[in-house]
């Protein structure tokens, strides 16, 4: 039987890179799948967060592939600056869809997967004109311009929420292996614990908003460990005097379980893995979404809807004090951890995925 060759198109935040860097892993770890496969290439641009993860998976995976394109983003504003770089960038997103089909036949693509961003799209593109199968999947409650597109030519579309898109199958969120727990390390603290991780972009603000917050002396009796990421590094020195503040730099998906599953709360953005990964070790969310982009805002209202947890919106005048008055509305908070198969629900959306596209 003839094993197939895969393309891999996704977009360059951390919330999106983890889930197709753990779709490549499980793909790898699991024999019967792996038979399947003869090579798999990564789409996307020079020097990116991708190209990184890539170099880390290629160490250990021979059949991985990495190629860069040019492509466009949409620049929404109306000033004649953002129309000139999308007369430009449509330039260059005609020459990434000619690299696509060029890279489709160097590598013998059968099938490519599509998850998010503006690289994705001349990838999607070029399939359709070769007449190779196109699968889906969209995290957000509602889909982006991409996946629409790529909806449309896609032989399959899974979604991480219901109603998404039209004739899509909800499998939830693709989630990591490296976040099953080793149970016995549950951290028995009577301090509320709460886990603070806003990401590298946009987040400088709320780490300053945080700090002023943490002044009050009724928060001292609960322990906060809080991830920088990348971008923040210098950002501790704002929780200097907090004794009950601990800095992380960073923390990878196989340090990150155990802070999950010890933290009562969480602060965090919206992006759809992230709050997918936090529900699944049954913490309570303070979500203050990215405010300019509507996707995680909606986000957010869902949970809000579907779960008892905080929406807080980062324009608000008020916004470090609705921020405090939260925190001490639940400074005596403590998690019920439930018994749920997380191994299965960590699995079901990477089946259902690499059945689609090995398969059908």
């Amino acid at each position: 039987m003839k094993k197939i060759n895969i393309a891999w198109a996704w977009w360059w935040t951390w919330g999106h890179v983890f889930p197709i860097k753990s779709l490549i892993q499980y793909l790898h770890n699991n024999e019967k799948l792996k038979a399947e496969v003869n090579n798999m290439v990564w789409f996307w641009k020079k020097w990116s967060l991708e190209e990184e993860n890539y170099q880390q998976l290629k160490k250990y995976i021979d059949n991985l592939y990495f190629c860069s394109i040019l492509s466009w983003k949409r620049r929404r504003e109306k000033s004649f600056f953002a129309i000139c770089k999308n007369l430009w960038d449509l330039v260059l997103f005609s020459c990434g869809i000619v690299q696509s089909l060029f890279a489709l036949k160097k590598y013998k693509i059968d099938v490519v997967f599509c998850k998010w961003g503006y690289v994705a799209l001349p990838v999607v593109f070029a399939a359709k004109f070769l007449w190779k199968k196109i699968i889906v999947h969209e995290s957000d409650v509602h889909p982006g311009l991409v996946n629409r597109i790529g909806s449309k030519y896609a032989k399959k579309t899974f979604t991480g929420f219901d109603n998404v898109l039209k004739g899509s199958e909800t499998v939830g969120q693709i989630l990591s292996d490296d976040l099953l727990p080793d149970s016995s390390k549950v951290n028995q603290s009577k301090q509320t614990e709460v886990l603070v991780m806003w990401g590298s972009q946009w987040s400088k603000n709320l780490y300053e908003a945080l700090a002023e917050a943490l002044k009050n002396k009724e928060l001292e009796n609960m322990h906060f460990d809080i991830v920088l990421w990348k971008l923040n590094k210098e950002t501790w020195k704002l929780f200097e005097g907090f004794k009950n503040v601990t800095c992380h730099d960073f923390l990878s998906q196989k340090e990150m379980w155990e802070y999950y599953l010890n933290s009562d709360i969480a602060i965090t953005r919206a992006g759809t893995t992230s709050l997918a990964e936090q529900n699944l070790f049954d913490l309570k969310l303070i979500m203050i979404p990215i405010p300019w982009t509507h996707d995680q805002k909606d986000n957010a209202k869902w949970y809000v809807k579907n779960y008892d947890w905080i929406l807080i919106d980062q324009d608000d005048p008020e916004f470090i004090k609705n921020l405090q008055d939260t925190l001490l509305s639940l400074k005596s908070y403590k998690k019920s951890l439930s018994s749920k198969d997380r191994k299965k629900e960590i699995s079901i959306a990477k089946e259902k995925i690499l059945n689609a596209i090995l398969y059908h």
